[in-house]
């Protein structure tokens, strides 16, 4: 049975691309993420659901890494997610939050059409804007 949750890490694309990233060693970690949240940051056509599933993943792990303390309670958040598990800089973390406030309020893609049409788009929002709180930023 597929992982369909609302949050951040609880969906089969997200769950599938962390455990990329999680089996790599901690120095490479950085440009999975990089590339996951510059093909949705750079793209500038329809965005597929799948792609979002992975830049939020990535974005909220970043933020996890951030402030592990914030993200230790969320719902499917891998194990060998914990501070430092990626290595942060001031590009990763601000792409982190530029993808997440696109996520919250873009509907330029299949991702949110596929939550509002399943009446959990409310549940999403709240579920990114968590995620900005671990990277130090609110979306208001």
């Amino acid at each position: 049975m597929g992982a369909i949750g609302t949050g951040a890490f609880e969906n089969d694309d997200a769950l599938d691309f962390l455990g990329e990233v999680g089996s790599r060693a901690a120095a490479d970690r950085t440009d999975v993420i990089l590339g996951a949240l510059d093909e949705v940051l750079l793209s500038t056509r329809y965005v597929p659901a799948p792609a979002m599933n992975d830049a939020v993943a990535a974005a909220a792990a970043v933020g996890a890494s951030l402030n592990p303390s914030a993200a230790a309670n969320e719902p499917a958040r891998p194990e060998w997610l914990t501070g430092g598990a990626v290595p942060l800089t001031e590009e990763v973390v601000e792409k982190a939050r530029q993808l997440l406030r696109r996520a919250v309020r873009a509907g330029d893609g299949e991702w949110r059409e596929l939550w509002e049409e399943a009446e959990l788009g409310a549940d999403v929002t709240a579920a990114c804007r968590r995620a900005l709180g671990w990277l130090g930023d609110r979306d208001d």
